[in-house]
C-alpha cells in the first residue's frame, strides 16, 4: 500500500519569533566597544595619534597656526574614504540595504499569500520609519538643534574660535548646532558629544540585522499548509535574491568595522557608551519589545512573520 508524503507543517508565528535574534546578542555591541576603548588606551599607535590632536597640542601649550601631524592610523583621519563615502552618508547606504531586503526576499514577496503581503510590507516600512525617525531626531533635528546638540549645549559646550583669526565677534557663540559651527570655521567644544558615529553605527547594523535574519526566517512559510513550490525556480529570482543578501551583508559588515573604528580612534569612553545607549533602547523598542506585547507587536510587527 503507497503512502503519502505530507509536506510539513507550516511555522507557526510563535516559532517563528524564536527563531529570531535573541536579545542577548546585543551585547556584542558593548563588547566592541569595549574591545576598541581598550585598544586606544593600550596601543602606543592610538595613544600617538592622539597626542598628535589639536585639543592635546593646546592643552600642552602649543599654540598658533601649526597644524599637528596626519594621524599614524588611516582610520583615524576624519577624510578616510569610509567616513566620507560611508559613515557620513550611513542612513542612506542603510535605507538602499533596506529596500533590498522587501523587494527581493521571499518573505516579502512569495513566500506569502497576496492578503497576507500588504501587512508585511506595511510593517517593515513601519519599523524602518521608526528607526527613521529616531536617528533623525538624535543626529539631525528634534523641533530645533538635534538631541545630540542640545545635550552637547546644556552640558556646557558651544562654538568657539578655531584659529586665531576667527573670534566670537563673528558670531560663533550664537550657533547651537556642531554643524553650522564648523561650517562657519569654529570649534564645536565644551560639552558632552554624545557619539553620533556610534548611535547611527548600531542602529544601521541592529536594522540590517533583525530586518535579514527576519526575511531568511519567513522565506520558508507558507499559508494554508501548502509549500510554495515557485521560490526561487527563477534564475533571475534567485540571482537577485543573493544579490540583494550580499549588499545587505557589506553594509552591515562595513557598519560594524567602522564602529569599531569609531570606539578606538573618536571620542570618550562616556560620550560612546552614551551613544551606545540611546541605539540599544531604539533597538529594543522596535525589534525586542514587540515579542513580549502584543499590542505593540500587532502595529509593528516583527521581522518576517
Amino acid at each position: 500500500m503507497a503512502t503519502s508524503t505530507r509536506p510539513p507543517p507550516p511555522t507557526s508565528p510563535t516559532q517563528q519569533q524564536q527563531k529570531q535574534i535573541p536579545a542577548y546578542l546585543l551585547l556584542a555591541y558593548p563588547a566592541t566597544l569595549l574591545l576598541g576603548s581598550l585598544f586606544s588606551v593600550l596601543s602606543p599607535t592610538a595613544a600617538g595619534s592622539r597626542d598628535n590632536t589639536p585639543s592635546a597640542m593646546h592643552t600642552a601649550g602649543v599654540a598658533g597656526p601649526h597644524k599637528p601631524p596626519p594621524p599614524v592610523n588611516y582610520f583615524a583621519r576624519k577624510d578616510n574614504i569610509f567616513n566620507a563615502y560611508f559613515v557620513k552618508i550611513g542612513w542612506l547606504w542603510m535605507t538602499a540595504a533596506f529596500a533590498s531586503l522587501v523587494v527581493s526576499q521571499p518573505a516579502y514577496t512569495t513566500a506569502v499569500t497576496a492578503a497576507q503581503r500588504p501587512r508585511r510590507i506595511a510593517q517593515a516600512v513601519g519599523r524602518y520609519a521608526l528607526a527613521t525617525l529616531a536617528w533623525y531626531l538624535t543626529t539631525q533635528w528634534c523641533f530645533g538643534p538635534a538631541v545630540i546638540d542640545r545635550g552637547f549645549v546644556i552640558t556646557g559646550g558651544g562654538c568657539g574660535g578655531g584659529s586665531s583669526s576667527i573670534s566670537d565677534a563673528d558670531g560663533l557663540t550664537a550657533l547651537v548646532t556642531a554643524a553650522a559651527c564648523k561650517g562657519a570655521g569654529g570649534r564645536w567644544s565644551g560639552g558632552h558629544d554624545v557619539s553620533g558615529h556610534v548611535f547611527m553605527l548600531v542602529l544601521v547594523t541592529g536594522v540590517l540585522g533583525f530586518e535579514g535574519v527576519g526575511a531568511r526566517v519567513g522565506n520558508g512559510v507558507s499559508s494554508g499548509g501548502e509549500e510554495e513550490k515557485e521560490v526561487g525556480k527563477k534564475e533571475d529570482q534567485e540571482v537577485v535574491r543573493k544579490w540583494a543578501g550580499r549588499f545587505v551583508g557589506v553594509v552591515f559588515g562595513l557598519s560594524w568595522w567602522m564602529l569599531l573604528m569609531t570606539a578606538i580612534w573618536f571620542h570618550t569612553w562616556l560620550e560612546k557608551w552614551n551613544g551606545l545607549f540611546l541605539a540599544l533602547a531604539t533597538i529594543y523598542s522596535i525589534y525586542i519589545l514587540p515579542r513580549r506585547v502584543g499590542a505593540w507587536r500587532d502595529v509593528v510587527g516583527v521581522p518576517g512573520v
